[in-house]
């Protein structure tokens, strides 16, 4: 980053975003009328947020334009600002093409040069008329007035495309409308040119709307009524055009309202002497909204960041189509991945036992006998249970019925990830022709995505095999380990065991005594229900650890293998280089630009001393 300029990049970046985010809309019609609240966002951050903040304390000039309808007689105010008829006067609508600045004679302000300002609009130093329709700006000179004294001499006037189409031209890429949109962000203020014929038309009244949001200081300026109907029409004006207009972008002056009736042409002819007491009028105006170049600087900059900083809520609105259609895309990925997860549970580890804790089990109830000479109590205890134990077996494969071949893991997941893409792939197919974002999706199936997939699915199995080959073998050692590491657990467990045997045994040969024959009976059937019980109880601990072995699995097919392929599936839309890509991007760089630049901005209209006082 420069370091004499450390915003540079971010506004560039900002700019650049915005600008994109305008074509983008201008692409679809039902999103174009989205695009000028985009060229306006985009504007103030090249032409005032920009030069504030690479020049900050600068003398630049204070930047007033002029906009209203074909016909309203902007040409006419702009020679009453300027003291002297500098604008040509064309009541053709559309007349006006390209914008103009007309600066004092005497000014000695510094034209801005910060990187991008006025965007695509270059300086042209050839004379051009109005109706000259290429994105160029031209800059002259207002002649010196006789007495000397400018009131101006702080201030550019610019004079603005007609805005009679511009909600029309607004959807159409570049024209006339972009360059009227590209000065008036640039402006601290706008005179709002409207006559008696058209004063509440819809389009300029939308215009004038828009500019209030952008947090504009407005002179309202009414013309080419009779002298006896100004009171009435600018009453009228104040209760139906201003009393409906929206919740201003920040903190402006109040609107004044300034009637001209019809003026002779000897009198429009003559702004600083016939028609002097109309241009004192305007003067005083635009000076009390603009109180003094600092402070209506930082007003500008101010109600420019409030504007950026408000319009997350709008950038969304933008994309919400888009976003709408890739949230669907991700939500159809999601339920089939819970659909492939729900087939392996109910088709793999329904039937699967995790044979290998059946070993464990065995291997935790070798390591209860008894060690050393009391082996010998054991095996004792083992002959008195072996009738026990061998009537058990027997009956136990009677009843045992035949094991069902089922599918092995590999077949089930390849099965549920084919039918997951195909699923996929019918739903993108049918929704082509609702949206581009399907279409896409279609065109990368088309191109071989499901094969890509399914070629690469073998070397995922393997690992993943390999992962949970390695868990299940570590869940199981869990048991026998932690008694392995823990002699006087295992040596409790053993005398528990000892002890629990030792009882039954005395409990029912003291029931028994004396003993008879059939009496004695009881001694190896009581033994092997204690045997039993023990066995319960291990095959229980074991369980524990089957059941978290089981669990653990869906949580590993979601890390290794339905996972990745979500992740996967999830950004068909925004890769490549799509639109949809580059929409996320540029939403998720804009709020971040317009964050960074906003902590500058309050940086620097605190801590600058401000000059006058507010209006």
């Amino acid at each position: 980053m420069n370091a004499a300029h450390p915003h540079r990049d971010e506004l560039r970046r900002l700019a650049d975003d915005l600008a994109w985010l305008e074509d983008h809309c201008r692409r679809q019609p039902e999103l174009a009328p989205h695009a000028a609240h985009l060229r306006m966002a985009a504007a103030l951050t090249r032409n005032v947020v920009g030069p504030a903040l690479e020049s900050p304390g600068s003398n630049a000039p204070l930047f007033v334009c002029v906009v209203g309808g074909a016909g309203a007689g902007k040409s006419t105010i702009i020679n009453f600002l300027a003291g002297a008829v500098v604008a040509e006067a064309n009541p053709q609508a559309g007349f006006t093409r390209h914008p103009t600045a007309f600066l004092p004679a005497a000014s000695a302000a510094r034209w801005p040069s910060t990187l991008g300002f006025l965007g695509s609009l270059t300086r042209i130093g050839e004379n051009k008329p109005a109706d000259f329709d290429e994105d160029v700006y031209q800059v002259k000179r207002i002649p010196a007035p006789l007495n000397g004294n400018d009131p101006l001499e702080d201030f550019v006037l610019w004079d603005c495309p007609d805005m009679t189409t511009w909600a029309a031209g607004a959807n159409a890429t570049g024209g006339y409308v972009s360059r009227l949109m590209e000065i008036v962000g640039l402006c601290d203020a706008v005179v709002y040119v409207a006559s008696d014929e058209r004063y509440n038309d819809e389009i300029p009244t939308q215009f004038l709307h828009h500019i209030i949001r952008a947090g504009k200081a407005v002179i309202v300026c009414l013309t080419k009524m009779r002298e006896a109907d100004e009171q009435a029409l600018v009453e009228h004006f104040r209760q139906e055009v201003l009393g409906r207009l929206p919740a201003p972008g920040g903190e402006i002056p109040p609107i004044p309202c300034v009637a001209i009736p019809n003026i002779p042409p000897e009198t429009r002819r003559d702004p600083a002497g016939r028609g002097a007491s109309h241009r004192v009028h305007l003067l005083n105006q635009l000076l009390v909204i603009c109180p003094s170049p600092q402070e209506t600087r930082f007003r500008t900059l101010r109600n420019a960041m409030i504007y950026l900083e408000t319009a997350g809520d709008g950038l969304m609105d933008v994309a919400r189509r888009d976003l709408i259609e890739l949230e669907s895309w991700r939500q159809l990925v999601d339920a089939g991945r819970d659909e492939f997860e729900q087939r392996y549970r109910r088709e793999f580890l329904g039937g699967e036992t995790f044979r290998r804790f059946d070993r464990t089990r065995d291997q935790l109830l070798e390591m209860l006998e008894l060690p050393g000479p009391l082996r010998i109590v054991g095996t004792v205890l083992a002959v008195l249970r072996w009738p026990y134990r061998t009537a058990r077996d027997f009956v136990a494969k009677l009843v045992k019925r035949p094991e069902m071949p089922s599918l092995s893991e590999q077949t089930v997941c390849q099965t549920a990830m084919g039918a997951w893409l195909d699923g996929l792939q019918a739903e993108s197919l049918r929704r082509t022709a609702s949206h581009p974002a399907w279409k896409q999706i279609t065109q990368t199936f088309d191109s071989g995505l499901k094969n890509e997939i399914l070629d690469g699915f073998g070397t995922t199995f393997r690992n993943f095999t390999l992962q949970e080959s390695d868990e299940l073998d570590r869940a199981a050692r869990a048991v026998p380990d932690r008694f392995m590491a823990s002699p006087a657990l295992l040596g409790i467990s053993r005398l528990a065991v000892l002890f629990w045997d030792l009882s039954v045994l005395g409990v029912v040969l003291h029931l028994a005594w004396p003993p008879t024959w059939w009496w004695l009976l009881l001694v190896p059937l009581s033994l092997s229900l204690s045997r039993q019980l023990t066995e319960f109880l291990a095959s229980q601990l074991i369980e524990v650890q089957r059941n978290r072995v089981r669990n653990r699995r869906i949580d590993l097919v979601r890390e290794s293998l339905s996972g990745p392929l979500c992740a996967k599936l999830a950004a068909v839309p925004v890769r490549g280089g799509s639109t949809l890509e580059k929409l996320r991007d540029v939403l998720t760089r804009i709020p971040k630009s317009i964050q960074v630049l906003g902590v500058a901005v309050r940086s620097l209209t605190t801590s600058a001393p401000t000059s006058g006082s507010p209006s």
